[in-house]
This record gives structure tokens, sequence and C-alpha cells, in this order.
């Protein structure tokens, strides 16, 4: 083009934006991205990798695109390429500042192809769009961050004390997928709500008409009903008909499933129409496999899978869960304080995938492929037993009561996990300052 050559100087757009799922020709990028491609990613993330072959060595790329693919998983390849290949000047994130008119949070990334080891100036409007310009906020606002603070695991646009600082908590802490030897689980996904998820009155009527459908009836949170260190249960109920169910011990069960029949039964392989999703199960069938059913028997830690701060609460009444929620089968109440605490909501914030920005309100995703490395400073017995004490009194006061002010008593947990972790007034001040609440 031109008798360009060697590349252009300058490569300016702003990509359309189409999710992995709704991208119906997927064999032409497997083909023009072998070694980039991910099912997943939005379409946006091949524009890079284009962008940087048009441009020659030491060229120009700048992109307005969203900023989801910072710490999302689909974004993985592409945030590996920029730092080789086309590694970030600057990066100024708009948010939710509403500077622009778009369904997306957007940002505007400046690269250079081929300048590795350099140096990246960064900001996050916050607040509303800046009224000097973008120039001026990033001269006011920026601060630089270095190569190592951008891992492939995920970016996180922080200033270099609060990344010093999530390293420092990472040090001092095993990662929970190995502090935790059961394992993080996922709630259970029936493929259709409104024929297992039944109401106190339903409930009552099955075990009327047959005394045995009470074994099969177990009571059930969904994300929502989680709370910050108690359950707001709805007097719901999930018919636990798990793989191998003898259906016909349950006929009120049977009878009550029957009605959902057509929507009940898996579909054929590739097959279209009513029905849950291809499976072996049979129809009145949860349609997962939940190997570790009985876990959910046992004490675990119930939290919601999505939220602008970590809601657990330590469950022993064998709650189901829905797929909104994870569970952590046999913890105790002393990770429960650690999880609810201050310290580990900053690292939270720093390393987690999240829908906006996590410093403005944004909602973060708590997915196990993050929450696994949430790093948990193994407690000597004597701060063990004193965090286990303090959050079991957190919980019963506002199970029993929700309005209760338990803010003394979550502050001396905060003050132990300070400790825990090896924090000084210099690292709680980074804290205080980054979340604005005095600590």
């Amino acid at each position: 083009m031109f008798a360009i050559a060697e590349g252009f100087d300058i490569v300016i757009g702003n990509p359309p934006y189409i999710r992995g799922e709704a991208i119906p020709d997927k064999a032409r990028l497997v083909a023009a991205f072998a070694g980039f491609y991910k099912a997943t990613a939005d379409i946006y993330t091949y524009f890079f990798h284009k962008g940087a072959d048009l441009l020659r060595r030491d060229g120009l790329l700048c992109y307005i695109v969203s900023n989801k693919f910072m710490r999302a998983a689909y974004g993985t390849p592409l945030r590996a390429f920029l730092k080789r290949q086309l590694p970030p000047l600057s990066i100024l994130d708009f948010g939710r500042s509403g500077t622009f008119d778009a369904t997306v949070r957007p940002l505007v990334l400046l690269a250079r192809k081929g300048a590795a080891n350099q140096a990246l100036c960064a900001a996050t409007v916050r607040g509303g769009a800046p009224t000097d310009g973008p120039a001026a906020f990033m001269a006011d606002n920026g601060f630089d961050l270095a190569p190592a603070d951008l891992p492939d695991s995920g970016w996180s646009l922080a200033e270099p004390a609060l990344l010093q600082l999530r390293r420092k908590i990472e040090a001092a802490g095993t990662p929970l997928r190995d502090y935790l030897k059961g394992g993080i689980r996922w709630g259970t996904k029936t493929g259709l709500n409104d024929a297992f998820v039944i109401d106190a009155a339903t409930r009552e009527s099955l075990i009327a008409e047959h005394a045995a459908s009470a074994d099969l009836i177990r009571p059930w949170l969904r994300g929502r009903d989680v709370r910050r260190w108690r359950a707001d249960w709805r007097g719901l109920y999930l018919i636990f008909t798990r793989r191998g169910t003898d259906i016909a011990r349950y006929p009120a069960i049977e009878r009550h499933l029957s009605r959902y029949r057509t929507d009940l039964e898996p579909k054929p392989r590739r097959g279209a129409g009513p029905g849950r999703k291809p499976g072996s199960y049979k129809w009145f069938e949860i349609q997962d496999d939940i190997a570790y059913h009985r876990a959910f028997a046992r004490p675990k830690i119930v939290y919601p899978d999505i939220g602008t701060k970590m809601r657990a609460l330590l469950d022993r009444e064998g709650h189901l869960t829905g797929n909104t929620c994870y569970i952590l089968p046999g913890a105790d109440a002393c990770l429960l304080a650690l999880l609810n605490s201050r310290l580990l909501d900053l690292w939270f914030r720093l390393a987690l995938p999240c829908l906006d920005d996590p410093f403005d309100g944004g909602d973060m995703r708590f997915i196990a492929v993050g929450m696994q490395h949430t790093p948990i400073a193994p407690p000597p017995p004597a701060t063990a037993q004193r965090l286990a004490t303090l959050a079991e009194r957190i919980q019963t006061a506002k199970q029993s009561t929700p309005t209760t002010d338990t803010q003394p008593l979550e502050q001396e947990i905060d003050r132990t996990v300070f400790d825990l972790y090896g924090l000084n007034q210099d690292d709680i001040a980074v804290i205080e300052r980054a979340t604005g609440t005095r600590l």
C-alpha cells in the first residue's frame, strides 16, 4: 500500500467489539492468529496483532479499546503479546468516567513496536471526564510503571506503592489452593431453576403428598442471598436429584418435575429446540455431576462470584448454593476473618478480574481461577484462635440483627491481619490513601 514495504510509522484505530461467542467463523481466526487465538476473546484483541503487523519497527500504535483485556482471562495472550512485541508507552483508562458515549469502559493505549523494557506512564480517570483534556490529566495524574509491574496474569494500573504492597502480601502468604486442601468448588448448576428451586409452600405440599420427598429437598442460597458475614436466606429450597437418584421412590417429586419434562430433557448433540445442554444425565436429575455433593453438608465458607467487595460467610446449616456462588469445603472461621479483612480486600482489588475500576465501585469477579492465588498467611495457633473468635462474634451478631455495628470487631481483625502479614505504618498509610478510609 502506497509503496510502503517496511511498514507504517503510525497505526490509529478504534476496533469493533464482538464477543468471542458471537463470532461465527472462528476457523479463519484460528488460521490467521495461530498461537494468539483464544476462543472467548473479543474480536478487538486481534486488531492489536494486525496493527503490529502493519507497523515498521519503532512505529507507534494508538487504539481506543475496552479496558477489559487488562484483567479478563481472554486477555492473557494479548497482554503477553503487548509486553513482548508492542510494549505500551502510555495507558489512560477512562473507566466509569463517562468521557465517551460507549457501552464499554474505554482506555487509550499508545505503544511502540519492538521497544522492550521501557517504562509505561499510566493513569485512571475517576469522578467525571478530565476538564483540561487527556494530555493535561496525564501530566498531573500519571505515574510510571515498570514492565515487571504488568504480569501476564493481569494488569492493574495501580501506583508503584500499591504494587509493592501487593508483592509484600503475596510473599507473606501461601496460595489459597495450597492452604485449603478441599479446593474451591462451584455451586450447583441445575440447568432449569424454575423446575428444581421451590418455595416453602411447595416443599410442604410435596412432603404432605409423600413424606420421603423431604430426603431430596435442601435449603438453597443464591448469590444475592449471601451477605457479608451472614445469609439472607429467602426460604427457598432445591430439589437435589443428583446422579443415581431412584425417582420412583419419590412420586411427588417426579410428578412435580414432570410438568417441566420437555425443558428438562437433555438435548442431543448439536441439537436445537427445548431442553438442557447435552449430557448423560436423566431428565429428572440435576444437570451437572456434583461429585463433591457431601461438601455442602459440612461447614464451609460461601461467597458470591461477583461484587464490589468480598461477601463471605461460614455456613453450618448445610445450604446448597447456586452456580453464582463458590464454596470452600472444610474452611473455618479463621479463614473467614482473613477473606473479609481489609488487607485481602486490597489484594482482591489489585489482582482479580474486574468489570470496572475496583477502586471506584467496580464489580470484582471472585472466580476460582483468580481466587486460588489469594495469599493466605498461615497464622500461629494463638492468632488463628483470635481471628476465629472475632469472626464468630461478628457472624453471630450479624445473623441475629443485620444492622448490628460490628466495626470495632472488624477493625480488631484488620489490625491482627496487618501484623500477621508484617505490615508497617507506611504500608497501612498506602491502603488508607487507596481506599479513602482511616484504619
